[in-house]
């Protein structure tokens, strides 16, 4: 049997680094952006990562209000009442599940030292399994 090859990964220096399944592709802008799509297109991450926030952003207070203003920005409504799950450990982050009428979201807020990365991942409304693949996916963030 032939030893597994590993899958590729996105390694962005002083931010993140996550892994890109093989029936998946991706691409990138300036850097900063970055879109992962499995090879349907029907699921997708879309990545940005932005200058580092201070350690009074990462309070579990600031985090829920940054993830709502976000919502409440991409038109979600009663953002005000989004559920958001502050995670522990390092580096601090956030995630919320955004359920819609043809997509639901998972959107992640990471806080590494020397960036800032919101990630919100996508997945037609009804698709479970595809859901939780994106989900899985953005629980794995990595720092660099």
């Amino acid at each position: 049997m032939d030893a597994e090859t590993p899958l590729p990964y996105i390694d962005v220096p002083d931010a993140f680094v996550i892994e890109i399944p093989d029936d998946w592709g991706s691409t990138s802008v300036d850097g900063r952006e970055y879109t992962l799509s499995s090879g349907t297109g029907e699921l997708r991450i879309d990545l940005v990562v932005y200058q580092a926030r201070t350690k009074k952003d990462t309070l579990p207070e600031a985090v829920t209000a940054a993830v709502r203003e976000w919502a409440k920005g991409v038109g979600v409504p009663n953002s005000e009442r989004l559920s958001v799950l502050t995670a522990g450990g390092d580096p601090p982050r956030a995630f919320a599940t955004i359920r819609g009428d043809r997509r639901d979201v998972f959107v992640g807020f990471f806080y590494f030292k020397k960036s800032f990365v919101i990630a919100a991942s996508t997945a037609p409304s009804g698709d479970v399994a595809g859901f939780k693949r994106v989900e899985q996916m953005l629980w794995s963030i990595e720092p660099a």
